[in-house]
């Protein structure tokens, strides 16, 4: 007994030297450049193949206000599934949005919408004040960027800036400085903020960190949707038939006018 003891004693002691060994990204790079915390952050997008999350969305802007429970399923990049839950766990509705095409079922009303994403793209659903595209980008903290010209790149007090720019938005961008991930991006059309997320609360799940809170916010419209995951999974199998959306024979085939219309 005595020698198992002493045994399991030395397992223990070489678990925790192994544990505290795992070097974190802050001390693998403690004075990274710009263009280190970019790649750090494609590859950290790169890494994220499947995602399952149970959260809460707050949404506050002047056509609506209100709070409601959500299922998140996303494999990679580009398909995402929101279902939206009632009282007692109900369906309410969902919406797929695939790398073509687009589903939007409303169960309450029993009516739906499906057609090109590129042509419904600026449509909004489920109340959210957001596009298609913006679903999959703020859904799943993306912000994909191509090339960059720095303007501006400094330590901070707490984590890094850098100010930046493409052809299309200038970017101010705050990077966590545990995680060296994006904590706060702002898109802007010259001097206009146009809107900005928000990412916080990391927490580590299978070897890769995401953000528990997020935050998406258009201002000069007083636009908000807050995620807060209370569940989340990444890198877990997730079976096709998460992604089918059974529509009931009586629903009724909604027609709205596309973008290109």
């Amino acid at each position: 007994m005595r020698n198992f003891l002493l045994g399991l004693f030395a397992f223990l002691i070489v678990l925790q030297g192994c544990q505290s060994k795992r070097v974190l990204l802050n001390e693998k790079y403690p004075n990274p450049t710009y263009r280190q915390l970019l790649e750090l952050h494609e590859q950290w997008l790169n890494s994220i193949q499947t995602f399952s999350a149970k959260g809460r969305i707050t949404i506050d802007s002047p056509q609506f206000s209100g709070n409601m429970e959500a299922n998140i399923f996303a494999r990679g990049k580009d398909s995402l599934l929101v279902a939206i839950k009632g009282l007692f766990g109900s369906s309410v509705g969902k919406v797929f949005v695939g790398k073509e095409r687009f589903i939007f079922y409303n169960q309450y009303d029993n009516q739906f919408l499906t057609g090109q994403k590129s042509e419904f793209d600026s449509t909004n659903f489920l109340q959210f004040p957001l596009s298609l595209s913006e679903l999959q980008q703020v859904f799943l903290a993306r912000d994909q960027f191509n090339v960059l010209k720095k303007e501006k790149f400094e330590k901070q007090p707490d984590g890094y800036f850098l100010s930046a720019k493409n052809g299309r938005f200038n970017y101010n961008i705050y990077f966590d400085p545990r995680t060296l991930l994006i904590k706060r991006i702002e898109y802007l059309n010259g001097d206009q903020l146009l809107f900005f997320k928000e990412y916080r609360q990391f927490t580590e799940k299978n070897g890769i960190f995401f953000p528990r809170v997020i935050n998406f916010v258009r201002p000069a419209e007083k636009q908000g949707i807050s995620i807060i995951f209370t569940e989340l999974e990444i890198n877990k199998p997730i079976e096709d038939q998460v992604f089918k959306i059974e529509v009931s024979e009586s629903a009724k085939q909604l027609i709205i006018p596309s973008n290109n219309s």
